[in-house]
């Protein structure tokens, strides 16, 4: 047995083993065994994947003695009919993620694996979370309308209390959706079933399209009568379900805590059939009834990809919409934050927890940053562009004491009223002492962030929009512009950032020594990834970046966020 590596089941081993033990003591060995099997067996089935290779996946006849103990089932890269039918009755998710489009690992045909998807849905009640990555085959109209909770009422004369309560009880309560293709016939319950969803989340989804005319899915809906569910709803990238009707579907979410929607026609290729969303559009559809209890508001795009962008008076308009020190997370890119949107988000500033906007104007959006970090005393993340020396300095201290994340490049030239562009200033002394006591005074302010996990200094780097900081930075291409993490600048009172684990900064022309790295992996007990570049010269920052990895500090490459 020794020199053997087989795959035995339990009565095999027992076998083996009592052909060495006297009878007492196989007794107790028989006991042990028998205790671990009661207490691992259900841990060991609660959540099972099935995978392609046959070798690494129970028997068909392993499985049905064990089905009933299945909670989470998950088929990756392989899909069968005759597994679906092996009696689940527990199960409470369901995952299905096929990256490959192909019938090699799929066992029966797709009317036969359709048939069984709906068998386990109306065997399993408590069944309430979907996740399909480009599963395949796809899924039928009739599983899409078993999703959605829009049943008739089961018959009250001499039916099974049981079945009712089954009947009743479909549905989906959490529908995560990526890389999904919806036939032409599945459209209508499709959306029924994202309707009723309490948890929704899209990535990439599209119709197929059928000839003539376009289906009136909002007729089909009735949201006015059967609003959806949704209390978290996330859209990204949902092709041929034109702008317009998302937009409504999202201003029926009357119970939404959550609302994350990327910049309109942002895709590869969108499908429009009506013109994009206007001011006039957003009035008629956002209210201050729309969305009274949303607590997170994301309208993040996809980098490099947004073809439109909402204007300053439509995020102020959204944001009007909503009610006095509710909102708790705001996220931006892709659209325009001026100085009407900064005023509709200051009546949030007491309870926002989580803000990250895209760069939109240095000195517009430094006095915004310095109003958050001392108006927000429940702050943990911040991430934007800039905030400037002469805005710190006239300001109030910050009170976001609790604050774990900062990603804000620090503008260090308005600390002597006004940029300096196009002038030759690197051996100018007493331009030199001022920045010197300026990288001071902010490496004293960042010092009482103690709760800080990450802290990024780099320059913000977006590749669309009127302003991009990329160009920006070859204007000030001087090592007294930027921060510099150098000890005689006021390093070493970062000291206090015990919990720091991820430090970042762009390079700029910037000067980093082997002492300042070695005070860094001596007094930031916690750091674990510098993402920086030490050196202009590629070999002395080799050698800087070996010497942090002996101390058990990794390195990236990391000039622009």
């Amino acid at each position: 047995m020794t020199t053997q590596h087989e795959a035995l089941e339990i009565p095999e081993i027992l076998r083996r083993i009592s052909t060495y033990l006297p009878g007492p003591d196989f007794t107790s060995c028989l006991q042990t065994c028998h205790s671990f099997h009661t207490i691992l067996t259900p841990l060991l089935y609660n959540q099972l994947t099935l995978v392609q290779k046959e070798e690494k996946r129970p028997t068909l006849e392993a499985l049905a003695r064990y089905a009933h103990l299945v909670g989470a089932l998950k088929f990756e890269h392989f899909m069968s009919a005759e597994y679906l039918n092996v009696g689940f009755k527990g199960l409470y998710s369901i995952h299905i993620v096929h990256m490959i489009r192909s019938r090699e690992f799929q066992v029966g045909t797709d009317e036969e694996i359709m048939d069984a998807l709906l068998r386990i849905i109306r065997e399993n009640p408590a069944l309430r979370k979907w996740t399909l990555h480009n599963p395949w085959p796809r899924l039928s109209s009739k599983v899409w309308k078993e999703l959605s909770s829009l049943k008739k009422n089961p018959t009250q004369g001499g039916s099974d209390q049981r079945q009712q309560l089954a009947v009743q009880s479909r549905g989906c309560d959490v529908l995560d959706l990526t890389s999904i293709t919806v036939t032409h016939d599945a459209k209508h319950w499709f959306l029924r079933a994202c309707a009723d969803a309490r948890e929704l989340r899209i990535l990439d989804v599209s119709f197929m399209v059928a000839g003539g005319n376009p289906d009136n899915c909002q007729l089909f809906l009735q949201l006015d009568k059967r609003p959806p569910q949704g209390r978290r709803v996330e859209i990204v990238e949902f092709h041929g379900y034109d702008v317009i009707h998302q937009l409504t579907f999202l201003s029926h979410l009357v119970e939404a805590r959550h609302i994350s929607w990327t910049s309109p026609a942002a895709g590869r290729m969108p499908i429009q059939t009506r013109p994009l969303p206007t001011l006039e559009d957003l009035k008629q559809f956002i209210k201050p009834t729309t969305w009274p209890k949303l607590r997170s508001l994301d309208l993040t795009g996809i980098p490099g990809r947004q073809l439109v962008r909402f204007s300053d008076e439509c995020i102020s308009h959204i944001l009007g919409c909503l009610p006095d020190s509710q909102l708790e997370e705001f996220k931006l890119q892709g659209s325009t934050f001026g100085p009407l949107s900064a005023a509709e988000l200051k009546r949030q500033l007491s309870c926002l927890q989580d803000l990250r906007l895209e760069p939109a104007g240095i000195q517009e959006q430094s006095a915004l940053i310095q109003e958050v970090m001392e108006s927000c005393p429940k702050l943990k993340v911040l991430r934007a562009g800039m905030i400037s020396v002469g805005h710190m300095r006239r300001g109030k201290p910050w009170v976001c004491h609790g604050l774990k994340e900062l990603a804000v490049q620090i503008d260090l030239e308005s600390d002597r009223d006004g940029a300096v562009v196009d002038k030759e200033v690197d051996y100018d002394t007493v331009y030199f002492e001022k920045h010197a006591a300026s990288r001071r005074y902010v490496f004293e302010r960042l010092s009482k962030l103690t709760e800080l996990v990450e802290l990024d200094t780099s320059l913000p780097y977006y590749g669309h929009g009127d302003l991009t900081y990329y160009l920006l930075s070859n204007r000030y291409q001087s090592p007294y512009w930027t921060l510099e993490y150098q000890i005689p600048y006021g390093l070493d009172q970062l000291a206090s950032l015990k919990k720091l684990e991820k430090l970042k900064w762009s390079n700029n022309h910037q000067r980093i020594y082997k002492e300042d790295l070695a005070w860094m992996a001596d007094n930031l007990p916690s750091l674990k990834t510098i993402c920086a570049e030490f050196d202009r010269n590629a070999t002395k920052h080799k050698e800087m970046a070996a010497f942090l990895l002996e101390k058990g500090i990794t390195v990236g490459a990391h000039r622009y966020r």
